[in-house]
């Protein structure tokens, strides 16, 4: 029975390259080929985050950026808050590198990220996300088709792509991991990852009773939009500072 490494190893050999870059220098093959299959240039240039989240914030960010809301402007407003991290921390003759507070936490992306999406939604004097808006989104979502395992070539296991299976599970909390066996697509894959990123910042028993219903209906875009009204309407200043507070320490 095939496991949850060698399943996403298996749709992730079987997607089209998003770009061909590679990160020589910094990265390993396996984490170049995780780059483009699976996150834009894009999202990787503007993007700093400590290492043991980094990964995760990419595909949480990628998911955003591509399906909800397209456009690197959260990405821009991130690294903008990176940036002045960092001049801060000099200024204190503090740079710590990756140790600092200018190399981000996963729940400061999450909840700039949120109150980002909070800021477009009153600007355009609205309240919550409308029906049409929803069906934007499930467009864009829609745009990545379900990976076509009917061959037996298709579905044949890959050790190298087993690792990076293994790899992308490995981002995820425990509960979230069964479903990854339901995987089909790019966009489930980003749906999953995006929701189980929102559970893991906040602290809402309802919302996730909710997303895990609809995952284990193999619903992922539905998870991944409850799990994005929740976190609209937690996301505040003061959970950005508090996020960027833990993360100092």
């Amino acid at each position: 029975m095939v496991n949850e490494n060698e399943h996403i190893g298996t749709i992730v050999k079987n997607l089209s390259p998003l770009h061909d870059l590679e990160y020589k220098v910094v990265f390993s093959m396996h984490e170049n080929t995780f780059f483009q299959k699976l996150v834009s240039t894009e999202v990787i240039d503007r993007t700093r985050v400590k290492p043991i989240e980094y990964f995760k914030s990419l595909m949480f960010l990628e998911y955003f950026t591509k399906v909800v809301e397209p456009g690197y402007t959260v990405c821009d407003n991130l690294e903008t808050i990176s940036k002045k991290l960092r001049e801060s921390e000099r200024e204190k003759g503090e740079d710590k590198g990756e140790k600092g507070s200018s190399y981000l936490n996963l729940e400061t992306v999450v909840f700039e990220t949120g109150l980002f999406a909070k800021e477009a939604l009153v600007k355009s004097g609205k309240k919550a996300l409308t029906k049409k808006q929803e069906s934007e989104i499930r467009k864009r979502y829609d745009l990545e088709r379900p990976v076509d395992l009917s061959s037996p070539n298709l579905r044949k296991l890959d050790p190298f792509y087993e690792a990076i299976g293994e790899m992308v599970a490995s981002q995820l909390n425990d509960k979230s991991k069964p479903y990854l066996l339901g995987v089909k697509s790019r966009s489930d894959l980003g749906a999953l990852v995006f929701s189980d990123s929102i559970l893991g910042c906040i602290d809402d028993n309802a919302t996730c009773t909710r997303v895990y219903s609809a995952l284990a209906n193999n619903n992922y875009y539905e998870a991944s939009l409850i799990a994005l009204k929740s976190l609209i309407y937690e996301s505040s200043i003061s959970k950005i500072q508090s996020a960027i507070e833990k993360n100092a320490k």
